[in-house]
């Protein structure tokens, strides 16, 4: 096939509760935005003014386990989520000292467009892609770095008798050179090379992209859905080994690199509308989703699906925050609500006590990223960066109003869970009476049956 013949394409009791949430009318990503956007300004800020100094030559990559970012120079791998986050705050509140920032630090990782990296697509095109993308004036000059960031990737790192791009330096930019491993990461950095062969780049780019994810499907993915964290080749494009970075094991999942999966594989298929890759996007959410929901209903995976449940293996919300973005993409694609459903679950956990920053000491926005199994949890930058992304993507999207379904202590309930008290106490989830759950406390209530009213009532603080 040629380039050219591709179009272009809370906290909860149960589980049988989620599947009673509608599309439609409120959720619990509504009702937080106020105070979430809120609290994304407030570090927004002070990343630009407090750790980066307004310094644009300097980034931060993952907090210490005490919530301190550490810096870090444009050659981190996340050097472009940083960009990327305030050009996100700009698209949600339309405040221009935002565009500012995302222009000042988008500046900063120009040089990354002629770096080695196998990551120049997340330094690249989450940092100029963005402004690309909400900025026509930027166009001319924005889309020009993100060819030439293509153009190194392919020269650089692309294989064709391999069919893939090689990830990591390796101490050379030779893609004929050994060890020649790709990590499952690499999905992420097609979205440069898929972009640049459709706006003005070698067309062929296409063909290079789709070669690299039929390749990681077929060595990266196991037959159950799960991935392989790292594949290295030989020359002649048959498989040397297999192992893992950044997992528990060779054969166990790391929870973010099932995360990558998902998103690229969806990604892929925007650009390409090649029906396999939907496929294989909806294969690997199925096992991010079955994986993460197996030992609880925390819709916050561990670092590793497989590894013991113990203090080397902590929580990612940034995986969570990426397989969020991916949903809302897939539900935008299939029409199917319940990768809505699972969207708006994540988003509540992300957005809850235990994960959003409000109230700590914190300097990121989300607490309990991972950078690895074995590490302590910590902040991370994309972790903020998908959590944004997602909220830009849905409200994004068309809502109906939300339709009553039933009354609790005199108030409407809608959409069967969510109820307005007003001046009294805020917004309930109720679906689980007499379990409520209140927004304003952010907190559970058990509410004694038969005396809750417009009035009052009887309720207890509950801690599940």
């Amino acid at each position: 096939m040629n380039s050219s013949d591709y179009p272009r394409v809370i906290y909860v009791i149960t589980s049988m509760l989620l599947c009673n949430l509608a599309f439609a009318g409120p959720s619990a990503i509504g009702i937080r935005e106020e105070k979430v956007m809120g609290q994304a300004e407030k570090q927004g800020l002070r990343l630009a003014n407090s750790v980066l100094g307004n310094n644009r030559e300097r980034f931060v990559n993952y907090t210490t386990e005490a919530g301190v970012w550490r810096t870090q120079s444009d050659g981190t791998w996340t050097s472009g989520f940083v960009p990327g986050m305030f050009w996100y705050l700009w698209a949600l509140t339309g405040e221009s000292s935002w565009r500012d920032k995302a222009m000042h630090w988008t500046e900063g990782t120009r040089s990354r467009a002629t770096a080695t990296d196998n990551d120049t697509g997340f330094q690249i095109y989450c940092s100029f892609g963005l402004g690309y993308m909400f900025d026509e004036t930027l166009r001319s000059d924005y889309g020009a770095v993100m060819r030439q960031g293509a153009k190194t990737l392919v020269d650089e790192r692309y294989n064709a008798t391999i069919g893939c791009f090689r990830s990591w330096d390796q101490n050379t930019s030779n893609p004929t050179s050994l060890p020649f491993e790709v990590n499952i990461d690499q999905m992420m950095n097609l979205e440069l090379i898929l972009w640049a062969g459709q706006n003005g780049g070698p067309a062929g780019y296409v063909d290079y992209a789709v070669s690299h994810a039929d390749k990681t499907w077929e060595h990266n993915v196991r037959e159950d859905g799960g991935t392989y964290h790292v594949v290295a080749y030989n020359l002649d494009g048959t498989v040397d080994y297999k192992r893992t970075h950044q997992g528990w094991t060779t054969d166990s999942t790391w929870s973010r690199g099932q995360a990558w999966a998902v998103y690229g594989y969806t990604m892929v298929y925007r650009y390409t509308g090649l029906p396999r890759m939907l496929e294989r996007a909806r294969i690997c959410y199925d096992f991010f989703i079955n994986e993460t929901l197996k030992d609880d209903f925390n819709y916050v995976p561990y670092s590793d699906f497989d590894a013991p449940l113990d203090s080397r293996n902590p929580r990612d919300t940034s995986a969570a925050a990426i397989v969020a973005a991916a949903a809302i993409e897939l539900f935008e694609i299939t029409g199917e609500k319940a990768f809505l459903t699972d969207a708006e679950a994540i988003m509540e956990h992300l957005s809850s006590p235990r994960y959003f920053s409000i109230g700590t000491n914190y300097q990121s926005l989300l607490l309990a990223a991972s950078e690895k199994w074995g590490r302590g949890e910590v902040g991370a930058i994309f972790a903020d960066y998908y959590f944004l992304e997602t909220l830009w993507r849905w409200n994004g999207l068309e809502r109906e109003p939300g339709v009553v379904t039933g009354s609790w202590g005199g108030y409407d309930m809608l959409d069967w869970r969510f109820v307005d008290t007003g001046s009294w106490m805020g917004w309930l989830s109720a679906s689980a009476d007499p379990y409520v759950y209140n927004y304003k406390i952010e907190g559970w209530m058990y509410a004694y049956p038969g005396t809750q009213s417009v009035t009052g009532g009887w309720f207890y603080r509950y801690n599940p």
